[in-house]
């Protein structure tokens, strides 16, 4: 009995959390495991991993007056939007070495544009026709101008809801999105891709030859010790990103046709951008669709 003494308040503890917090935890610890297992398998060096973490427990005990402030007042709803902003910063941090891990496993496969392209055009559509196009329209235009903007609507899609006591919308926008890169991170290990420039054989543009570079490094053998630059084609994570951003939006009434017009012309972007493919934008949208079904199964079951 003694023995088993030591671990009764753990389990009481681990009991009596939320589920959101469990949940949020075991992923947590999941890709933990599988990041640092994957580094190691993959010659990832990670030499300021002592200083990062150290970083990041300071940023996020900074924050965390924020959802005390809130218990103080009694304001419960604020209280548990806020605290799910730890979690954020969490998975912000570890996600990209998981990420890396994934894109180092997969460079014994070969690039897949060819691929993807042969796919557009089975499914009549010609990324390099629509860049086409839109470079010459003043539609076509303003649509390019909103590929942008998808980082800001991201991070107030967030904030709005964690900052304003929309405890389930920002539950779910955590949960879907760490859906989305659980479905997204293994799709991308199995099928590399550079970007319609490469597979179509046009001119990339400054930011594209940067994150063609980027792929490429980290596809090289031998020690790496890199941070990517979007080196995900497929999946779109832009078109999941967008799709998940006004998810979390809706929630706020006046915000519902802003976003979600912002949203699709977002999705069209990448496409008049010559930054995806038309199957990335088809798979971002089936993966975006999947993170939020199983993001509001579980929402119904962490959130009174």
């Amino acid at each position: 009995m003694n023995l088993l003494a030591p671990s009764f308040p753990i389990r009481v503890f681990w009991g009596s959390l939320p589920f959101f917090h469990r949940l949020m935890a075991a992923v947590g610890m999941a890709f933990v495991v599988v990041s640092f297992v994957g580094c190691k398998l993959t010659s990832v060096q990670t030499p300021n991993a002592a200083v990062f973490s150290i970083c990041l427990v300071v940023v996020i005990a900074a924050m965390l007056p924020v959802p005390a402030y809130w218990h103080e007042k009694g304001k419960m709803e604020f209280r548990d939007a806020a605290l799910t902003i730890p979690w954020a910063l969490f998975y912000i941090a570890v996600i990209p070495y998981t990420l890396i891990a994934a894109g180092r496993w997969g460079m014994v496969i070969g690039l897949q544009d060819s691929y993807f392209a042969r796919l557009d055009q089975s499914l009549g559509v010609n990324v390099p026709g629509i860049m086409a196009w839109a470079s010459h329209h003043l539609l076509g235009n303003f649509v390019n101008a909103t590929y942008v903007l998808l980082f800001p609507m991201l991070l107030l899609s967030y904030l709005l809801s964690a900052l304003t006591g929309k405890v389930k919308a920002a539950q779910q926008f955590i949960t879907a999105n760490l859906v989305a890169f659980a479905i997204g991170i293994p799709v991308f290990a199995r099928f590399p891709a550079v970007g319609p420039w490469y597979g179509y054989h046009f001119p990339a543009t400054w930011g594209q030859a940067v994150c063609q570079k980027s792929l490429f490094l980290l596809r090289t053998p031998g020690p790496y010790n890199l941070i990517p630059l979007a080196v995900v084609c497929f999946p779109s994570f832009h078109v999941i990103w967008a799709i998940l951003s006004v998810n979390s939006l809706w929630c706020f009434k006046y915000l519902r046709i802003p976003a979600a017009i912002l949203t699709g012309l977002i999705i069209l972007s990448t496409m008049t951008t010559a930054w995806h493919y038309f199957v990335d934008v088809l798979s971002g949208i089936l993966v975006a669709a999947a993170a939020i079904a199983v993001s509001r199964t579980l929402c119904r079951w962490h959130t009174p």
